[in-house]
């Protein structure tokens, strides 16, 4: 509206508009007569009345008038291309200007634009353009009368008819649907039909319900958001929910919306109490839309309403966690767990308060993995801060309702996939704010929010001097790693396995399944991935230990290198004891207690974790932990016959994963201390079954066989006699022949196990033939040797130096045997490794 208008409402003010140049042109006998080149004003004449009009003045005599013409009745204006309006006037003139530029056009089409709104409500002004494909055009209304629904009180089946015509008429062209929008939202429309619809079911009016039901879908499909949040309002809602009942394709039923939706009670369940009415209007709302979305549109709404829908909520859902950080509700959420704050709640009502709490706190959560990445991790890290350990402590420790605990799970899971570092570095920033301290006081600008700050601080003794972050705060992998042992629940083992899994991922949240695989993902020797390292030896000394962490504090140039170094350093010398305790070996004694007392849930997932560390872990720690502590010990012993088949394999394939690594030191210690006596134990037990344990069996020795076929291609090529290049599968090859000799053969139908036998076989052949060549060589040399200096030799020295001779090349063969066999004694620390 003008300021003219605003100053006085009761007159209408619509200015000239400058002169633009034009040609004007009249269709005559179908051809368009140019009638001259001028400037063309849009002008208002006050005389007997306001009316308007388009004038042309020619060019060079601006007294001569080329085109005068009102804008009445019902005159349809198209603007086609950018400078040209074309129309027919009352009198069946066709009239044409082509402007000399598009912005003389502009300014004439909003000229025509505020007469239509102001003075002449049904002229029309419709661009026309060009199809892209050059076929046909596209109009689209910029201006012109409105067909609109009646806003009676009283409505009638004839009335709603004519609203239903209307509205699916008005979606299809983008003015009438906005229009008609601003109609519905200013005039109260839908209270209008709301109060119809009571008064229709008192009658029992069904015709009046169905259309009541199809106009309400109708504005639904105008896809706009005002009229979606009026919908949902407290007086609305619930007219709106039971309209939606009746439907005409199911015209002899109706729904039961408004009974489910009352179901949740008039308001929601607080657990605490919201003081901010706004905050309430809006989780209202929120829900609401939710249930339009899921329950009483499901059928009706095609993917554009379900994204509008969707986008509001997520809005919603915004506002909710904006509030949840700067609000105190997440404080008194939090102190229902404090045992000590708590004394004027009845026992019951406060256990009955700590498990919504749970469930509020898991929708917050829910809710929050729709937003933006930096605004979860700013969620998140409110959430750490306040005491919430507090809560996932009252959830495991002392909460036995499953559903509830397996909610505490899946909240902390979110957290963590979100940002694996994110709780430990939210607790120890605190050390930053303390060693930044010069006088005792807090940083400028920072403020501690744990709650008890001080005191907090001075419980870490053992922090660092410098201002580095640390990750000594193991609490949450020891909560989830007793859970996981001691928890009767399934489900809540799995969630908290996968949330172990992503904490001890050393890349955070990427890709955490690959220790359970029935083969490694990491590559290394023979075409085996491996994972990077750098000097695995248990026995270094520790000049080489200091170059060895010398050479991974290069690498580690940032902060998050070295929370991670620590974090995993942590883990193997506070959690793993724990986690791994059933599996761990004392002295090479077995566990106190016998694993066959054990949940073989706890046992498989333990398994898939030992897997786990060895494939993904950095190598040094996970094999010292591994091997020290006698756990593929006890994993060997998982594959007899007195547990699971199911725990059995699992434990087979963890035994793949590790000889994939093709690591010296696992496979001797393995062949040592004869840990694949039970993986054969099982073939001989499924010898000619056609069964899953089979096929596991098959691919263990599928791995052997094509490791030994590498290693003796790879030696053909440069040595052309044949000598099988000694390596941890052909070592492996050699001892399970020897050892398990008789069964193989009975195994021979499996393609692998042929295999392993011929190359066996092959290998004899290869290494008697190369003894023989090195003999034969060796002794010709001599020969030679003792041929050429005989006659400048005394006796006594030809002697002597065939005793050397034969002392040098027996003293080769016994290391050559050496080296091709396997002692027993050999193990980690044996005498084989060390020469």
């Amino acid at each position: 509206m003008d300021a003219v208008e605003m100053e006085n409402p009761g007159i209408i003010y619509i200015a000239d508009t400058a002169p633009k140049r034009v040609k004007a042109y009249i269709l005559e006998e179908n051809e368009w007569k140019d009638t001259g080149t001028g400037f063309c004003i849009g002008h208002i004449e006050e005389k007997n009345g306001l009316h308007a009009y388009l004038v042309v003045n020619n060019e060079d005599a601006p007294e001569q008038v080329l085109l005068r013409s009102r804008l009445e009745g019902n005159i349809e204006y198209q603007r086609q291309e950018e400078t040209l309006i074309v129309w027919k006037d009352l009198e069946g003139h066709d009239i044409a200007l082509s402007f000399e530029e598009s912005a003389g056009c502009d300014v004439l089409c909003e000229f025509i634009v505020q007469v239509q709104k102001k003075l002449e409500s049904n002229i029309s002004l419709v661009a026309v353009k060009s199809n892209d494909s050059g076929v046909g055009s596209v109009h689209k209304i910029i201006t012109g009368p409105v067909s609109l629904p009646s806003r009676d009180l009283e409505q009638n089946e004839q009335s709603l008819m004519e609203a239903l015509r209307i509205l699916n008429e008005n979606v299809a062209f983008e003015y009438l649907k906005n229009e008609t929008v601003e109609i519905v939202l200013q005039s109260g429309y839908l209270d209008i039909i709301i109060k119809h619809f009571h008064e229709a079911e008192d009658k029992h009016l069904i015709r009046d319900l169905l259309l009541l039901g199809n106009i309400v879908k109708t504005l639904i499909l105008y896809n706009q958001r005002d009229i979606l949040e009026q919908m949902t309002d407290d007086e609305r809602i619930m007219g709106i929910v039971g309209i939606l009942e009746y439907d005409t394709e199911f015209p002899a039923s109706k729904a039961n919306h408004r009974k489910c939706l009352d179901s949740y009670g008039p308001g929601f369940k607080e657990v605490i109490p919201i003081d901010n009415a706004d905050l309430k209007a809006v989780i209202k709302k929120c829900f609401r839309l939710q249930f339009l979305k899921d329950v009483v549109l499901v059928r009706f709404l095609d993917d554009h309403n379900c994204t509008l829908i969707h986008d509001i909520i997520m809005d919603l859902e915004t506002c909710i966690v904006d509030f949840l950080q700067v609000d105190p509700f997440l404080d008194r959420l939090m102190d229902l767990y404090d045992e000590q704050a708590q004394t004027k709640i009845n026992e019951a009502e406060l256990a009955d308060k700590r498990k919504d709490g749970i469930k509020l706190l898991h929708q917050c959560v829910q809710m929050s993995k729709n937003l933006e990445h930096v605004d979860k991790s700013k969620f998140y890290k409110t959430l750490v801060r306040k005491p919430l350990f507090k809560m996932l402590d009252y959830a495991f420790r002392v909460e036995r309702d499953d559903s509830v605990r397996i909610l505490a799970t899946d909240t902390i899971i979110t957290i963590i996939e979100h940002d694996i570092l994110l709780i430990h570095s939210v607790q120890n920033e605190r050390l930053y704010y303390k060693e930044g301290r010069l006088d005792g006081s807090d940083p400028p600008g920072e403020e501690i929010q744990d709650g008890g700050s001080q005191q907090d601080l001075e419980q870490d003794e053992e922090r660092p001097k410098s201002g580095t972050p640390t990750t000594k705060d193991m609490s949450l992998l020891l909560i989830l790693s007793t859970i996981l042992l001691t928890d009767k629940s399934p489900g809540l083992k799995e969630q908290v396995a996968q949330a172990l899994n992503t904490l001890l991922h050393p890349d955070g949240c990427f890709g955490v399944e690959n220790g359970y695989e029935d083969s490694p993902s990491r590559s290394g020797k023979n075409g085996i991935e491996l994972i990077s390292d750098v000097s695995y030896d248990l026995d270094m000394s520790s000049q080489v230990l200091e170059k060895s962490d010398a050479f991974f504090e290069s690498r580690m140039d940032t902060n998050s290198d070295q929370l991670m170094a620590e974090y995993f350093s942590n883990f193997y010398s506070q959690v793993a004891p724990v986690l791994f305790g059933p599996l761990i070996r004392t002295n090479s004694n077995p566990p106190d207690r016998t694993l066959q007392g054990r949940d073989s849930n706890s046992l498989l997932h333990l398994v898939k974790f030992v897997s786990f560390i060895c494939t993904e872990h950095g190598r040094r720690l996970s094999r010292q932990f591994v091997l020290e502590n006698g756990i593929l010990d006890s994993i060997s012993e998982l594959v007899s016959p007195l547990y699971p088949l199911q725990l059995r394999l699992t434990a087979v394939r963890c035994f793949k994963n590790i000889m994939c690594l093709d690591d010296d030191y696992y496979h001797r210690y393995m062949i040592s201390k004869e840990l694949y006596a039970p993986i054969f134990g099982l073939l001989e037990e499924n010898l000619y079954e056609d069964n899953l344990a089979n096929s596991c069996l098959q691919d263990f020795f599928k791995i052997i066989a094509s490791n030994c076929l590498g290693a003796r291609e790879e030696v053909d090529i440069a040595r052309p006699y044949g000598i099988f290049k000694t390596t941890n599968f052909t070592l492996l090859k050699r001892y399970l022949v020897q050892k398990y000799g008789p069964l193989l053969e009975r195994a021979r139908y499996i393609r692998y196990v042929d295999d392993i036998l011929r190359y066996h076989q092959e290998q004899l052949v290869s290494d008697n033939s190369s003894r023989d060549n090195l003999q034969l060589r060796s002794t010709e040399e001599d020969t030679k040797g003792c041929k050429r200096a005989h006659s400048e030799m005394e006796p006594h020295e030809i002697g002597d130096t065939s005793q050397s001779m034969n002392s040098e090349s027996l003293n080769f063969k016994k290391a050559l045997d050496k080296f091709n066999r396997v002692d027993p004694s050999s193990a980690i620390f044996g005498e084989v490794v060390r020469e």
